[in-house]
């Protein structure tokens, strides 16, 4: 999967959560935004699903205590993209 696709996934989904009342990039902070951790725990698992992507169980964790940005979560993705 090419990088600019997951990264417009991302996007798109930050956006619908968001209901589009931000403009953000790759830089904007989550917690700025107004997502806490269950709202990236949700957005790991559903943009997994939609992007036809497993991680393992750790993986995850790691990502929901370490994603700050709209950008960690497009680096997860395109990473675990790659297995």
């Amino acid at each position: 999967m090419k990088r600019a696709a997951i990264r417009a996934t991302v996007h798109r989904f930050i956006s619908r959560l968001l209901e589009s009342r931000e403009d953000f990039d790759d830089d904007s902070k989550l917690d700025e935004l107004g997502l806490d951790k269950e709202d990236i725990e949700e957005m790991i698992f559903h943009l997994e699903d939609e992007l036809g992507l497993t991680a393992f169980t750790g993986e995850e964790d790691r990502m929901i205590r370490s994603a700050k940005t709209a950008g960690d979560l497009s680096r997860f993705l395109i990473e675990i993209g790659r297995h």
